[in-house]
């Protein structure tokens, strides 16, 4: 049964009874699959030649950012639903929270976070996690959506709720740029699918940026 309001559960209960409800494979076909592509691609470029134990994914759900390319990071999720769904596609592979990261300090040369921070209710947490394992100068790479749009695309495809239920934090270019002021340079910024319009415009935001 549903929970009469997100905010009744904790997030790893929020991301399990979702992860039940809807899976990801609706993300890769149709029209939202064409988005998702257009970021997986720019994601994907920006990891370059990084390999294995050098590149951790947080938040990986159900592994589809690497499958079928030759690069296997290490990737977690805090759902075991997503993990389990992720076994037949990672090599390197565990259910872990990203406000607690089972890894030493300096532990990798990047550190993903695609559409996740959208995902926790203190952004800024899992931001200081990853500043940790990071290696001096080691760079994140994150991807986070306009909600608005997101929903009125949502509303339009007749998916409801029309803001996806574990969404928990509103993200915009200002807050991203506050929540990593704290340690981080930013290197690259740009919203997709229209780089010259405002992010009003668009669907969402990406920053490269390095650990200080």
């Amino acid at each position: 049964m549903a929970p009469a309001s997100p905010r009744e559960l904790n997030e790893r209960e929020l991301h399990e009874y979702v992860a039940g409800v809807e899976g990801h494979d609706s993300q890769t076909v149709g029209v939202v699959g064409y988005f998702y592509r257009m970021y997986r691609t720019e994601v994907l470029t920006r990891v370059g030649e990084l390999r294995g134990r050098d590149l951790l994914e947080i938040g990986c759900g159900e592994g589809m950012m690497f499958d079928g390319t030759p690069v296997s990071p290490v990737q977690m999720d805090v759902s075991m639903t997503r993990v389990a769904r992720a076994s037949g596609k990672c090599r390197l592979l565990l259910c872990a929270d990203g406000y607690q990261l089972p890894f030493a300090a300096e532990s990798f040369a990047a550190v993903l976070l695609v559409a996740v921070l959208e995902h926790t209710r203190e952004p800024w947490r899992v931001l200081a996690e990853a500043r940790r394992v990071l290696k001096p100068g080691g760079r994140v790479i994150m991807v986070v959506p306009n909600d608005v749009t997101m929903s009125v695309g949502r509303l339009l495809l007749r998916k409801f709720p029309i803001r996806y239920p574990d969404h928990l934090t509103f993200t915009t270019p200002g807050r991203m740029r506050a929540w990593l002021a704290d340690g981080f340079r930013i290197r690259d910024a740009f919203h997709l699918p229209f780089r010259a319009l405002p992010f009003a415009a668009n669907l969402y935001h990406c920053v490269v940026a390095e650990r200080a």
